[in-house]
């Protein structure tokens, strides 16, 4: 045990910082709070150190709104900071008083004794590159309800597109001029209201056009041209997913199996085993839910057979032939998985789920691959 180390955890808000430093040889707890500031914490570390002579501090606090920048301002004022992942703090069961002065008292604690799982800290570029793909996709979660909701109001007024015109298509150069003729025929608050609509609808699929250009420019920049050319190798994933993936997983080596990658993604098989008896459930959801979401749709209908379409050997064109020799190897563990499961009458929904199981190992291979 180093016993030159002061240990701090620090709970932050937009109000206050609330610290806590424990001397873990002699059990002493020093108690702070200042502005929430970096200069103002800066001047409450100084005063412990200086309570602490000659002493290190490693300090943590939990990931929250603030992100990464707390973390990156204390390391460049040359002190060791942890981001700490809130599912990994304990709860005790009989906790009745929960104040910001106590969190970070019980969380210098459990940071002393090892009790906490500690953050990969991404690089600022890769984060900010990360927060384009996650941006896109907030955007497209609104598309979907305010087309939804336009769908809505015109059935509750008897304009039902596909018994009109016999296209089964919605959102289509043909709905959107039906949209338009259909908007001209009604009047009063109907009219501004489905004018409105349409309006930010049309907003909505320019914005997202643009965020498609720029992913489509960053796929081919020299920081992820090549691990984007080892995924998009794979049928089903193309650079949104690729992208999305590799910003997501950060640095690939620091999973030292595939399974550790599974386990973070959230993919992990539920167990309750007790007593001789084992059972199992669905995926555990406990993880990254940007990337859980990527792997199922990418897997959709692609496993149900191994034929190469044109549009995937187009994107194979300028791939290395390892990377291409593990996406068939993944293509065809797929889909003899996934048409078993098929035949024995597995959900088709489940059979997604196993597929993109199987495919976090061959992204995981890729990866490395790729980082080499």
């Amino acid at each position: 045990m180093n016993t030159n180390i002061i240990h701090v955890g620090l709970d932050v808000d937009d109000t206050q910082y609330h610290g806590s430093a424990l001397d873990k040889n002699t059990g002493e707890v020093i108690e702070f709070k200042c502005r929430p500031t970096l200069k103002g914490l800066l001047g409450q570390l100084d005063k412990v150190s200086q309570y602490f002579p000659g002493r290190i501090l490693k300090l943590c606090y939990e990931a929250s709104y603030i992100g990464y920048t707390l973390q990156r301002d204390l390391a460049a004022k040359g002190y060791h900071c942890d981001v700490v992942a809130p599912t990994s703090i304990p709860s005790p069961r009989s906790k009745q008083i929960k104040t910001d002065r106590i969190d970070a008292t019980q969380l210098v604690q459990f940071y002393a004794n090892g009790l906490l799982t500690c953050v990969s800290i991404p690089e600022a570029e890769l984060e900010r590159d990360r927060d384009l793909m996650r941006s896109r996709q907030q955007l497209l979660q609104q598309q979907t309800a305010l087309r939804k909701h336009l769908q809505a109001l015109l059935r509750r007024n008897g304009l039902h597109y596909r018994m009109q015109t016999q296209y089964k298509t919605h959102w289509t150069k043909h709905h959107y001029a039906w949209l338009a003729r259909t908007i001209e025929t009604t009047s009063g608050s109907l009219k501004v209201n489905l004018e409105l609509l349409l309006r930010q609808l049309k907003g909505l699929d320019g914005i997202l056009t643009e965020y498609e250009q720029q992913i489509e420019a960053l796929a081919k920049t020299p920081r992820y041209e090549k691990p984007v050319q080892a995924l998009t190798c794979y049928k089903g994933i193309k650079n949104i997913f690729a992208l999305t993936m590799i910003t997501e997983i950060g640095d690939v080596k620091r999973f030292s199996h595939p399974r550790q990658l599974a386990s973070w993604i959230g993919m992990d098989i539920r167990e309750y085993s007790s007593g001789g008896k084992h059972q199992r459930f669905g995926i555990t959801k406990h993880g990254n839910h940007y990337l859980r979401t990527a792997f199922v749709e990418a897997n959709q209908r692609g496993y149900r057979t191994t034929r190469i379409s044109k549009d995937l050997k187009a994107r194979r064109a300028h791939s290395a032939p390892e990377f291409i020799a593990i996406a068939d190897r993944c293509l065809r563990r797929m889909s003899s998985k996934g048409n078993r499961l098929l035949l024995a009458g597995k959900h088709p929904n489940k059979v997604k789920v196993a597929c993109a199981r199987e495919m976090i190992g061959f992204v995981w291979e890729s990866l490395n691959l790729a980082a080499e």
